[in-house]
């Protein structure tokens, strides 16, 4: 039991040192021997857990994303299933899924991500397989027990899942310039709801409205 800790210390700590040298270097540039000084383990180690540094930089930003996705997992897990609830936490969901990943950091690892993916395709389904799908499934959870209740129209819950996140999502783009720039908080919320909304009408809810807590004025 202690060896299988170090080894799992040892791995959190090349990940950890990985991490902003990959961030801030790149991964042309990012050496494996100055990650090993950093993680304080020789580079033999860093090939033993890792493979090599294509592979190191696949997970460290997998671990990236994971740890970034955590406050969007813990959104999900809070959405609100009862029969009185349910729609305004919808709407509660989306715009704090949205914000969550408006943070500087998050746009930055997005960034990344889409760069790099186009030198190695893997990066993105090493991301999916451990940081978006957790996400996704904790949201197909959500809506199967809403269209169990028969508050939702849901025949498919992991492709509404999918619908849910990409109309939250529709406008983010153009009002952010694709993360470029900042948008103000309301001018998102209402793109947000819109999203929302579009998806109650597609599943059987008439005239859904956001709650007055997240409504701008």
């Amino acid at each position: 039991m202690a060896g299988r800790q170090r080894g799992i210390d040892k791995r959190r700590a090349i990940l950890d040192a990985a991490a902003p040298i990959f961030g801030t270097q790149g991964y042309e540039r990012a050496s494996v021997d100055a990650i090993a000084t950093a993680a304080g383990v020789s580079k033999p180690t860093i090939y033993s857990y890792f493979g090599g540094k294509e592979n190191l930089f696949r997970e460290s930003v997998a671990d990236s994303a994971v740890e970034q996705n955590g406050d969007a997992l813990r959104v999900l897990q809070a959405l609100d299933v009862s029969p009185e609830r349910w729609q305004a936490s919808l709407f509660e969901v989306g715009v704090a899924l949205v914000e969550c990943q408006r943070s500087t950091c998050s746009m930055f690892l997005y960034r990344t991500i889409a760069a790099e993916s186009v030198r190695d395709p893997e990066i993105y389904r090493t991301v999916r397989e451990k940081a978006g799908d957790p996400i996704l499934d904790a949201l197909t959870g959500r809506l199967a027990m809403l269209g169990n209740a028969g508050l939702l129209q849901v025949a498919d819950p992991a492709l509404a899942a999918r619908q849910f996140f990409a109309l939250i999502n529709a406008q983010i783009p153009e009002l952010t310039e694709n993360g470029t720039r900042p948008a103000a908080d309301d001018v998102v919320r209402r793109a947000v709801e819109a999203g929302v909304r579009t998806f109650l009408l597609a599943h059987g809810v008439p005239d859904p409205q956001p709650p007055a807590a997240t409504t701008v004025p």
